[in-house]
């Protein structure tokens, strides 16, 4: 039995052209890739915690290696479109306790061969902001700087992981003509 579900699994995975998402993406991106983001006026620390995440994205989820501006193939320049927090649960008193998070990002990609591409992603986090401490729970509807940090970071992740998304759908198009 164990023989025929890896026989199964290695005969499923290649008969069907399965490929990583990462990999297809990388087929689209260069192996030196510069990252930038462009500096909120409104919100300076949030684009910071935002670079952090792309940057860590192109690491860990490409296996791609980040240049300086002068030797990088690719370019990704990310900005913030919009940043905002909805009140998604309500306690039996009418604080607020729960939150999402909904960052949207626009990615400007510079290719090597010159071409450039818009991408707008979206990123969304949701977060508690109520306590329990020894059987009293605090609802007090107020978002630390923590908190919201971490949400900033958290949909910064799923917005690139949007992006990835996008262009590995652009580059199997591409592989496939």
């Amino acid at each position: 039995m164990k023989y025929f579900l890896t026989a199964f699994l290695l005969f499923f995975f290649t008969a069907c052209g399965y490929r990583p998402i990462s990999k297809v993406a990388n087929s689209v991106l260069d192996d030196r890739i510069y990252v930038d983001v462009i500096i909120s006026k409104t919100e300076p620390k949030n684009s910071v915690l935002i670079k952090d995440a792309v940057k860590e994205g192109v690491v860990s989820r490409l296996n791609r290696s980040l240049s300086d501006k002068k030797h990088a193939n690719t370019f990704i320049n990310a900005s913030i479109s919009s940043l905002s927090y909805e009140a998604t649960v309500y306690d039996e008193y009418g604080y607020v306790s729960s939150y999402k998070a909904v960052l949207r990002l626009n990615f400007k990609t510079k290719f090597k061969d010159g071409k450039v591409i818009d991408i707008p992603c979206t990123g969304e986090y949701d977060f508690s902001v109520s306590r329990r401490i020894k059987d009293t729970r605090y609802a007090d509807s107020i978002l630390s700087d923590t908190e919201r940090f971490e949400a900033i970071r958290e949909a910064s992740k799923e917005a690139f992981d949007e992006y990835i998304s996008i262009l590995a759908i652009k580059g199997y198009k591409h592989d496939s003509n």
